[in-house]
């Protein structure tokens, strides 16, 4: 018989070469139709009498009989447990029971078949007839049946939690709670899928076993239900999580990450306030005031993040917290404010700068650096902070740092061209406070004598930038526009044509199209000509009403 292909998405390279493995075995191997219509019947005496019957006349032995498989691969057991025929099962277990762990082209057993199938009898069958028989073949005494894994990496728990059936999932746990922290190739326990699901029974069932102690915390953190929970925003399981296993909110990632600092990274509103309400409760739990491995609190995240929802629970009046959020440091000195300011978070510092618990020395606090808040936005030319600041009369504007630079110093030093137009903008805001300008920065970036420049003279040299600009995006739409209007469409013949004749002519000249195109040519150069005269006007206005 030719060999016939299948179609079958894998997963990954290495599982692909196993399937094709799988499908050259099947080849020649096609279920007989009268045994899998007895399947179908489930008549567990009638099925043994087709059996005898279709053995005599195709002259094969039993075992061959049980070797025939579906285009799928699936054996007879695979089809009896698909359709939850246990009396068909139960026949085929006690006449050839090494088809409990036959493989189908998915790499599925047949407990796979009927947890998937959410066959909850057949699925018990199969448990406890594995059981019995386990110790009599070699083939099945090193093997566990709720560990074997299909071409996804799932156990038949994995496809018992996806089926969402209560009562297949505590079968299986039953056989073996420890099958519940096994990751399939998503990395994805069973413990994980059932809070993904949405399912709080199964889960309940599944949080009776901690997770594994020998393996390390970053690794934990894959199998963490917490983590899950947090990451697919679902409130219900956080806390039912938090209830039922606490200890696990203590659980940290690779970067030392609890899952208040997750939920707070990910801008999860809800969680964070499920878990920041526990910390304040629980005496027990300090994890608000746990530091990932860059030295960030909770709270730093949150105002490094923007998320100014998170970062009022750390000031409503009755939230229970009982630290002043301004004395929490970084690692690098910085309170709140330095860190929302350095990364432009202009919302959480507007929010912080209007808080009555923001005194003037959080606002003028230098960091390990020398560096106030109003240094940090000026190094990043963050614009909106920087005027927030400056606009507050409790901000003192010339502190300098530990190189002896205010915040106009900073916003001067830089060079880049794409930075030019910000660093004019956040120079004009210093200079519009008042902030002063080291004029020791000049000598040190130019070693010729600086030159004494008015402010007219300033202020024509970003005029002069302005109207360059201007010019030069006019000059590439004039070029451009013009180009366009005048290639002949459809090309010309070149001039080494074997046809003189058509040398320098129109590829289209002869045709409809051609005429077409040439008219539209006639009112694009019209819309040019248009173009043209309102840049023109434009410039004329930017000069003599915007720049003069």
């Amino acid at each position: 018989m030719a060999e016939r292909r299948i179609n079958v998405d894998f997963p990954s390279p290495d599982a692909a070469s196993q399937v094709g493995l799988l499908h050259k075995e099947i080849v020649g191997k096609t279920m007989i139709y009268k045994l899998s219509e007895a399947v179908e019947e489930g008549d567990g005496a009638n099925f043994v009498m087709v059996l005898k019957q279709q053995s005599e006349e195709n002259k094969l032995r039993l075992s061959d009989v049980f070797d025939k498989v579906t285009i799928a691969g699936d054996s007879l057991l695979h089809v009896a447990a698909d359709l939850g025929k246990e009396m068909i099962v139960g026949r085929i277990c006690d006449l050839f029971p090494l088809l409990l762990i036959r493989r189908n082209v998915r790499g599925d057993t047949p407990l796979h078949v009927a947890a998937r199938s959410k066959k909850y009898e057949t699925v018990k069958l199969i448990l406890s007839q594995y059981a019995t028989k386990q110790s009599t073949y070699d083939e099945m005494k090193d093997k566990k049946i709720t560990r074997e894994t299909n071409e996804c990496g799932n156990t038949p728990l994995h496809e018992a939690v996806y089926s969402g059936d209560v009562d297949v999932v505590k079968d299986i746990f039953d056989q073996d709670k420890a099958v519940v922290h096994c990751l399939n190739k998503s990395k994805r326990s069973p413990l994980c899928l059932a809070v993904v699901n949405g399912n709080e029974q199964i889960l309940e069932l599944l949080l009776q076993i901690p997770l594994p102690a020998d393996q390390p915390l970053s690794q934990c953190r894959l199998s963490s239900p917490l983590h899950t929970a947090i990451q697919h925003q679902k409130r219900v399981m956080i806390q039912a999580i938090i209830e039922i296993r606490p200890e696990l909110v203590y659980l940290r990632d690779e970067d030392g990450n609890t899952p208040l600092h997750y939920a707070v990274d990910i801008g999860y509103v809800d969680g964070f306030r499920i878990l920041f309400k526990n910390s304040l409760l629980n005496k027990l739990d300090q994890t608000a005031l746990e530091r990932n491995k860059k030295g960030h609190l909770p709270v730093h995240l949150a105002c490094k993040r923007g998320c100014v929802e998170m970062v009022k629970e750390f000031f409503e009046p009755g939230s229970g917290w009982p630290i002043n959020p301004y004395v929490l440091l970084n690692q690098k000195g910085q309170n709140i404010l330095h860190i929302a300011a350095k990364n432009g978070r202009d919302n959480v510092v507007e929010y912080l700068l209007g808080n009555c618990n923001t005194g003037h020395l959080h606002i003028n606090q230098k960091d390990y650096d020398g560096n106030t808040p109003l240094h940090l936005a000026s190094k990043n030319l963050f614009q909106q902070v920087i005027s927030l600041i400056t606009e507050d009369k409790r901000t003192d504007l010339n502190l300098t740092n530990e190189d002896g630079l205010t915040a106009g110093d900073i916003s001067k030093t830089f060079e880049h061209p794409m930075l030019r137009g910000r660093e004019i903008l956040s120079m004009e805001l210093s200079k519009g406070a008042g902030v002063p300008v080291n004029h020791m920065l000049h000598s040190q970036r130019q070693p010729q004598p600086e030159k004494d420049t008015s402010d007219f003279q300033r202020k024509s040299l970003s005029e002069k930038d302005t109207r360059e600009a201007f010019l030069i995006v006019a000059a590439l739409l004039m070029t451009v526009s013009f180009a366009a209007g005048f290639t002949v469409p459809g090309g010309v013949y070149s001039s080494d044509d074997p046809n003189p004749k058509i040398r320098g002519t129109a590829v289209f000249a002869a045709s409809v199209a051609f005429l077409a195109a040439v008219l539209l040519v006639v009112a694009n150069n019209r819309l040019l000509a248009g173009a043209t005269i309102l840049i023109g006007a434009l410039h004329y206005i930017l000069y003599f009403f915007v720049i003069k």
